[in-house]
């Protein structure tokens, strides 16, 4: 049995250790302004609203590096951290185990398994977001829309919360992540049609769209390496 696995099952581990080097994801975003209160209410304690724009996005990655192929998508929203300005990644559902756990384990990222519908031409992306039965996001996408000023979503700073095996108590780090050698392939301004639902265990709906600001798809490479332990 090997001593040194980076992941449980020490002999067969789960994933194994950054970096991972993703090729020609894509992805469609939706940036929307909603009521700052509710990103106040929904965001951890340590952080701060910078912002009432948000995005909502879905993507598919045929490349993962050693995640393989898979499709995820959330919401993130603009934040700071002891002044420090970035996005939190407040919900996140993926479609294959290893991703999840990684994300959940080595950066908290707020993970859940669900699943991803994903049409997409270049010109246009139809997809959707569920879990346990109950729709999430559906954005229709057409390119060739206005620019728009995006809100600055990055580094993303999330919160890793380990639970204790002896009791109702967790360890809390804030965990701060950014994507390296980031290379974009194709960029679309475009216009989007976005339905956000949800459920008690996932409300994405408690971010009431007021309008929508602007959307976009891009296709594009990056690596995810090791994050950084800020508090």
């Amino acid at each position: 049995m090997s001593q040194d696995a980076y992941a449980l099952p020490q002999r067969a581990p789960l994933y194994q250790a950054p970096p991972f080097d993703y090729k020609a994801f894509s992805k469609v975003s939706v940036f929307c302004r909603v009521d700052e209160a509710d990103i106040r209410a929904a965001l951890p304690a340590p952080f701060e609203p910078r912002g009432d724009v948000i995005e909502f996005f879905i993507m598919d990655v045929p490349e993962g590096g050693a995640l393989g192929s898979y499709a995820e998508g959330g919401i993130v929203v603009p934040m700071s951290y002891q002044g420090r300005p970035g996005g939190h990644v407040l919900y996140e559902i993926v479609t294959n185990d290893d991703s999840m756990a990684v994300g959940r384990e080595v950066w908290g990222y707020p993970k859940k398994m669900g699943e991803v519908e994903w049409k997409a031409t270049e010109t246009s992306v139809s997809a959707s977001l569920s879990r346990r039965g109950v729709s999430l996001i559906e954005i229709d996408f057409k390119a060739e829309g206005p620019t728009f000023e995006k809100p600055a979503l990055h580094p993303r700073f999330q919160t890793r919360i380990i639970p204790s095996p002896e009791q109702a108590a967790v360890q809390t780090q804030i965990i701060e992540n950014s994507l390296g050698q980031f290379k974009t392939i194709r960029h679309s301004f475009g216009t989007a049609e976005i339905k956000v639902d949800g459920s008690a265990g996932d409300p994405f709906g408690d971010l009431r769209i007021r309008e929508i600001v602007g959307a976009e798809m891009i296709v594009a490479d990056f690596v995810l390496g090791y994050g950084k332990i800020v508090g």
